[in-house]
């Protein structure tokens, strides 16, 4: 019998498997990485049919040039005394919109003269707080982080008018 073989010889067989790992490895790497750039470029060009193609400059400026303006809001003034109101024409038991400034719209309408609440809405950021609707003279308060919007109501001509009294705190 012959002795076991030692050095070079013995790790011949070694060599060759991990060659092959080895290729195996790069051909699984080079696949993946294959799959996965096919993969996002359909994702672009239509898997599902033609993608949006981006607007040319002159579409977005008549895109634009076509939507209306929104009017803007003017903010809301400092405490002031003067009555506001979009109400409808006069009459018995008018209703009518009572704006708040920023803060929101109160709905009322004035029946025998006096002011009833009929909803307050407050705007984005503002909740309605403290609204008392007995009396001659119901009242609305709105808040925010910074700002508290009181609306007093009353009847004019038959109309319901406001007056705003805003303290920031």
């Amino acid at each position: 019998m012959s002795p076991p073989e030692t050095g070079r010889a013995a790790r011949r067989p070694h060599r060759g498997r991990t060659i092959t790992l080895l290729a195996l490895w790069s051909a699984a790497v080079v696949g993946a990485t294959l799959v996965g750039l096919t993969a996002v470029g359909a994702i672009g060009s239509g898997i599902v049919g033609a993608g949006q193609q981006p607007l040319s400059r002159s579409e977005v400026d008549a895109r634009l040039a076509s939507v209306p303006v929104p009017g803007t809001v003017p903010p809301v003034p400092p405490a002031t005394a003067a009555p506001t109101s979009a109400a409808t024409p006069a009459g018995p038991g008018t209703t009518g919109v009572v704006t708040a400034g920023s803060a929101g719209t109160v709905v009322a309408r004035c029946v025998n003269g006096v002011a009833q609440v009929i909803t307050a809405t407050p705007a984005q950021g503002y909740g309605v707080h403290g609204e008392q609707e007995s009396g001659d003279r119901p009242r609305v308060r709105f808040e925010s982080d910074g700002t508290r919007v009181e609306v007093r109501l009353s009847c004019q001509d038959g109309r319901p008018v406001g007056q705003l009294r805003v303290d920031d705190h």
